[in-house]
């Protein structure tokens, strides 16, 4: 019989008093705030506001709004990305009051859905560039924070609704000048996507670029209008401001640092996101197959939903927030492959088992079970239909999946709670696939740079409309910073 395990006799880590290293007297942190180089202000063109009995969002003005950030000063100086955050205002000034019968004026997420577009660039090179920025921040803001995290200081910073799981409301009834102001993480290598400090003295300019959205992510409906609002002044985006934390260590400790870097470089480990678009036809139904153009060098993750416009009138009843409204397009077989391996292995079910589909959702967001369950997705918006004329029959389907109607998503039978406004609960049917090989490791996920992944799909219930997936690839990145020259380069 085998021993019981034992190990040496030693002391706890709570008796271990090891002091840790103390800084120079000569290091300093302090915060850097930057004014836009070209475009200070986005504004929206003249439109009206409401038409009766249809969802709808205006136009926006896709501008770029462009940093140059500080850099190549001195290798003694880090920025912290935890601290990164780009703030701005939203204002408009109403001249005449709108009169209509149940309006509902709404930003749609976040702030962060004004932008469409992040790209950071150094010496006029991208490192780095994530499409369909808004949407990506949504699926994020959805599935990582809480409830009460996000009615909270979230609410406070970014825009969110504090009593329900979509954007602030906006006021319109009042002949006055309204005003918000936002303040947003950045979904960058400067921003929260790094957990070491940016080495950002050790190489020359450095800039980023936001580009706003084209189509105005404020949604409005009414059941009936009187008078449309009167604008003396449209929706106007203003007072931008990257924020930025800049740590000096000191020469003495930049020295330290100098004398331990092979061949005078810093190797940096990040993360990026990868966008791909891909279009269902109207009729689509059975087995279908989507070519997701991710093809990078280590992808972790795969996330990805299914939206419809909200510029048909019909579709705007099922999906008022439009492309923010994550739908269940009755899949009931839902894979990724990449070559010849498939995650997961037993094909996801949206239709019969969705409660699996949520689990590997936060596998692949790198939550654990069941303490990352504690998200604002619940279990009627997670199974809420869009694209298709009815929800499936039969046995073998889940009794949550309801097909919202006039704006209005039904309770399930059998559920003691009412009917809810998607404006104010979206759907929110997200999907992910966690492909991550070992974690730890320089390129810890796989390899789709000859091998792209694919969707593989059946749909159920034939589409009734146009449908858009969205899809991003959480990738690693390397950023090799060549200390002399000043220069960095990303390997994706």
């Amino acid at each position: 019989m085998s021993a019981f395990p034992s190990s040496s006799i030693g002391l706890p880590r709570s008796l271990n008093y090891d002091m840790p290293p103390s800084a120079s007297d000569s290091c300093r942190s302090y915060s850097v705030n930057l004014s836009p180089d070209g475009i200070t202000q986005v504004q929206a063109p003249t439109q009206n506001l409401f038409i009766a009995n249809q969802a709808t969002q205006g136009q926006f003005n896709s501008q770029i709004v462009s940093f140059s950030i500080p850099s190549g000063n001195s290798n003694s100086v880090f920025l912290d990305p935890t601290h990164t955050t780009l703030s701005f205002s939203l204002t408009y000034n109403i001249s005449t009051a709108s009169s209509a019968t149940a309006p509902v004026v709404r930003l749609l997420s976040s702030a962060a859905s004004f932008f469409d577009q992040l790209v950071l660039y150094s010496n006029n090179t991208p490192l780095e560039q994530v499409n369909q920025y808004g949407l990506l921040q949504n699926f994020l803001l959805q599935n990582t924070v809480s409830a009460s995290q996000r009615v909270g200081g979230i609410s406070v910073a970014m825009g969110t609704d504090p009593n329900s799981t979509g954007g602030v409301e906006l006021g319109h009834a009042s002949a006055t000048t309204y005003r918000y102001n936002f303040s947003i993480p950045l979904l960058s290598m400067i921003g929260i996507n790094s957990d070491k400090l940016f080495p950002i003295g050790s190489l020359n300019n450095l800039q980023l670029q936001m580009t706003t959205a084209t189509i105005l992510p404020i949604v409005s409906y009414c059941t009936a209008v009187a008078t449309q609002p009167v604008f003396s002044q449209n929706f106007l985006l203003s007072e931008f401001s990257l924020n930025l934390k800049y740590i000096d260590i000191g020469e003495s400790a930049a020295s330290m640092l100098m004398m331990t870097l092979p061949d005078n470089r810093i190797m940096y480990k990040t993360s990026t996101y990868t966008n791909s678009q891909v279009t269902l036809p109207s009729g689509s139904s059975g087995a279908q197959q989507l070519l997701l153009q991710i093809r990078n060098t280590s992808v972790k993750s795969v996330y990805h939903q299914f939206g419809q416009s909200n510029s048909v009138a019909a579709q705007s009843l099922v999906s008022p927030n439009g492309y923010f409204d994550a739908i269940n397009i009755t899949t009931n077989s839902r894979q990724l492959q990449v070559g010849g391996n498939f995650f997961p292995n037993r094909p996801i079910n949206d239709v019969s088992r969705p409660s699996e589909g949520y689990l590997y959702l936060i596998q692949a967001l790198g939550g654990s079970i069941p303490s990352a369950l504690g998200t604002v997705v619940a279990k009627e918006t997670y199974s809420s239909v869009g694209g298709v004329a009815s929800v499936p029959t039969g046995a073998n389907v889940d009794t949550a999946l309801v097909l919202p109607a006039t704006v209005v998503r039904a309770a399930p039978i059998g559920s003691d709670g009412g009917s809810v406004s998607v404006f104010n609960y979206p759907s929110a049917a997200f999907y992910g696939y966690d492909v991550e090989r070992l974690g730890g490791v320089m390129f810890s996920g796989i390899n789709t740079r000859s091998t792209p992944p694919f969707l593989n799909l059946n749909i159920q219930n034939a589409l009734n409309a146009t449908i858009t997936c969205n899809a991003w690839g959480f990738s690693d990145v390397v950023l090799v910073f060549d200390i002399g020259s000043k220069s960095v380069q990303a390997f994706v």
